[in-house]
Formats: C-alpha cells, sequence, structure tokens
C-alpha cells in the first residue's frame, strides 16, 4: 500500500488516524460526559458542544496563518499534537471542575487547530517531488483513509469506555 511513496505518507496516515480516532470519541460523548459529570441541561451541554467543535474549525485558521508565516508546517504540527496531547491528558484528570475542563477542551481544540490543515499540506508538499507525480492522487485515498479508519473504531471505544466506567462506578 505504501510503496513507491515517501516515508512520510506512514507516519501521516497514522497520525491522521489517531487525531479523527480521538476527534470521533469525543464527539460520542462530550455531551452525556458534561451532563453526567456536572449536570448540566441539554441545552448547556449541547452549547459547550457547538462552541467546542467551532474552536475545533476555526482554530485551523490560526493553525494555517502560523504554519504560513514561518514555512515550519511540520513544526507547527508537531507543536499541535503536543498541545491536543496536553487537551486529553487535562480532560483525563479526575475531579476537575467545568472551569478546567472547559481548559481542556479548549486546549484540544487549539492543539487541533494547529496541527490538522497544515497536515494536508504537508502530504501535498512531499509529492511535489515530480518522481512522485503519478501517485499522488493515491496517496491522497491513503492519506484520507486514516481518516475513515480512525472514525470506524471511535464509537466502539467510545461504548467499551462507557460499559467500563458503568460497571466499574455504578
Amino acid at each position: 500500500m505504501f510503496k513507491d511513496h515517501p516515508k512520510g505518507l506512514f507516519v501521516a496516515f497514522f497520525t491522521n488516524m489517531g487525531e479523527r480516532f480521538g476527534f470521533y470519541t469525543m464527539m460520542a460523548i462530550l455531551v452525556l460526559f458534561l451532563q453526567a459529570k456536572f449536570g448540566l441541561t441539554e441545552d448547556r451541554a449541547g452549547g459547550i458542544y457547538s462552541w467546542f467543535y467551532f474552536f475545533i474549525y476555526a482554530l485551523a485558521l490560526v493553525g494555517g496563518i502560523l504554519a504560513d508565516a514561518t514555512r515550519r508546517y511540520k513544526t507547527i504540527i508537531m507543536l499541535g499534537q503536543i498541545v491536543m496531547f496536553v487537551g486529553y491528558v487535562v480532560m483525563a484528570v479526575p475531579g476537575l471542575d467545568l472551569t478546567l475542563t472547559l481548559v481542556g477542551l479548549f486546549t484540544i481544540a487549539f492543539g487541533n487547530g494547529l496541527f490538522k490543515g497544515n497536515l494536508q499540506a504537508v502530504v501535498g508538499q512531499m509529492y511535489d517531488d515530480p518522481k512522485y507525480d503519478k501517485v499522488r492522487d493515491n496517496a491522497f485515498l491513503i492519506f484520507y483513509m486514516g481518516i475513515n479508519v480512525g472514525a470506524f473504531f471511535a464509537p466502539f471505544a467510545a461504548k467499551g469506555v462507557r460499559d467500563w466506567w458503568l460497571k466499574s462506578n455504578g
């Protein structure tokens, strides 16, 4: 599958797959988590959910501007992954209040903004070399398949976490 492609496509595929796995897992459980943990109404939890997803996509503009200004796409992607990871770690800390949980969500969204749009740009840049011209379209097919693989397994993971939590905590 990765034959005749730059080695970076393998990394980009799995990076994109992991990010989308986290994204769709969060998408599946965020409102329920906010309601169960903080006793929020549907409207309030839905509002936080909506703002979180707004920031996921809106902050990609910031990431793109930063990467274009510095021309350090890979550095911005790595920074985005680290920031996103920190956000997920914050969300995993037990006993957080709502304010710190919202900080964790914003951190995830900010890291995603640094990461997401720039990864596609780097995949395109890998294929600027004429020797890869004939496999460019196939590269994006492989790359975007990472989204589908991550999205496919995310609901199962969310259900597994939910079932484990309910079993261990009643």
